[in-house]
């Protein structure tokens, strides 16, 4: 009988070892797999190993929402600031690595096409690879504003951006526009 009961409790020890992810709180938890599981069969090759991104720097975020602030304002003075040396722009269209004062004069003529510029941002997400060494911040907006004749124009956008000591080295825009009525 204490046999039994010693094998019992050590069955139930065992498998309370084993079942860490069950919750005694009556929720449901959830299992984290990592991206790079050895049995994961995506279905499609990537062209580099997967980076096992993590949650980046904030600090990103704000720089990267500072910038598209700074080119809402005509503010290219600050949107300097916040550019590296030099700055790889991938538009639809145009994918062109520009200096920092060849990015600064194209984005303040490009500025120029919009009367009463505005934003309203949607979410964020800064991410870091697990060896430190990519850090990208994605912004999700939309984008209103008013051509040359008054007509009012929006668009929703995707920012992809690139950062290295707090400065943007990429800037990678998507865009998607509203069906005309």
């Amino acid at each position: 009988m204490k046999q039994t009961i010693a094998i019992i409790c050590l069955a139930i020890a065992v498998a309370s070892c084993n079942n860490a992810a069950t919750s005694t709180s009556g929720k449901d938890s959830t299992v984290i797999v990592p991206m790079n599981a050895p049995d994961l069969n995506l279905p499609f090759k990537l062209d580099e190993p997967y980076k096992n991104w993590q949650i980046g720097s904030k600090e990103n975020a704000v720089a990267a929402m500072n910038a598209l602030k700074a080119f809402v304002d005509k503010d290219f003075t600050k949107f300097a600031s916040l550019t590296g040396d030099s700055l790889d722009v991938v538009f639809d269209y145009l994918h062109e690595k520009m200096s920092r004062d060849s990015a600064t004069k194209f984005f303040a003529s490009g500025r120029a096409m919009y009367n009463d510029l505005a934003i309203s941002m949607n979410d964020y997400e800064s991410v870091i690879s697990a060896d430190k060494k990519d850090e990208w911040v994605t912004i999700w907006y939309k984008q209103t504003w008013k051509n040359s004749k008054g007509v009012p124009d929006s668009i929703n956008v995707i920012n992809d951006i690139k950062m290295k000591d707090g400065k943007m080295i990429v800037l990678s825009e998507m865009t998607g526009h509203f069906p005309k009525k």
